[in-house]
């Protein structure tokens, strides 16, 4: 017989983990391998992300193989893509560096210039942590991610100075673009 029970504890949603649930660093800084160890130091928090949270979107495209007589008789995937989006709403160092490069931010007491170029950005790991409920803790890594999009910047009396910024996730050594781990309190090994 199929098992059949359910548990609601089991449900959560994406809220952030206090302190931050976004971090950042240089590719090739030593990265979680699960969801509760502490980070390493060069993981850099970007601070609030907007309320609209941390979208991770996959693409599969494929085509299909179709016989004389038109029966669809197989599908082939054509590629496969992961990126990762959300909104940073401090104005810091951090998210500077992060949307345009390390290179184009100076910070000295009280101030900050950031210059904007054409010059190519850094790939950068990413490590991104939330508490769906009570039990749970989830961490997403990205060995790779490239930032690719940057949104609007709205000067006006209703939104923060803000971006969205979409990266890429790119697979890692590994072959993999994103890796998910879950502490759940009384999980059992099956």
């Amino acid at each position: 017989m199929a098992q059949t029970n359910v548990d609601a504890t089991n449900v959560g949603v994406g809220k952030p983990k206090v302190g931050g649930a976004v971090f950042i660093a240089p590719v090739g800084s030593k990265l979680p391998t699960d969801a509760s160890s502490p980070l390493d130091p060069a993981f850099k928090c970007i601070g609030y992300i907007s309320e609209d949270g941390i979208t991770f979107t996959e693409e599969r495209d494929s085509a299909e193989l179709v016989a004389w007589g038109g029966d669809t008789v197989s599908s082939s995937q054509t590629s496969y893509k992961e990126n990762v989006s959300f909104t940073p709403i401090e104005t810091r160092p951090e998210v500077a560096k992060m949307e345009y490069g390390d290179d184009n931010v100076e910070v000295e007491a009280g101030k900050m210039h950031i210059k904007h170029t054409s010059a190519p950005l850094p790939e950068k790991a990413l490590v991104c942590e939330t508490v769906p409920n009570e039990k749970t803790v989830t961490r997403y890594v990205v060995e790779r991610a490239k930032l690719t999009e940057k949104g609007d910047l709205a000067l006006n009396d209703s939104d923060p100075l803000a971006r969205e910024c979409t990266f890429a996730a790119l697979p890692g050594a590994d072959g993999v673009t994103v890796h998910e781990y879950h502490a759940i309190t009384g999980l059992t090994a099956e």
